[in-house]
């Protein structure tokens, strides 16, 4: 699964939207759109780090980050290419 689907999938069985998974679009907002609380937030956050591999720092769990779904999509994408680039071997 994509990171996107991923993402609808924790949403729709974690956090407890009530928005159908096939309906959610980019450009949704989170908490106007959603209803997601700050406790939903919080298990958003956690259910990315878990599934996804990557670790979301205080300074990048920021209302921009997590206004829309498309917002979460690209934090998760870009931090995914800086955890690969950071695993690389330093050039001899």
């Amino acid at each position: 699964m994509d990171i996107a689907g991923t993402i609808k999938e924790i949403l729709a069985s974690e956090v407890l939207v009530d928005v159908p998974v096939h309906e959610m679009r980019a450009d949704d907002r989170l908490r106007d759109g959603y209803g997601v609380d700050s406790l939903g937030f919080v298990e958003l956050r956690v259910q990315c780090e878990e599934r996804l591999g990557v670790t979301i720092s205080d300074e990048e769990f920021s209302p921009e980050n997590f206004e829309t779904l498309g917002s979460v999509v690209s934090l998760i994408e870009r931090l995914r290419g800086e955890q690969t680039k950071q695993s690389l071997p330093e050039p001899l």
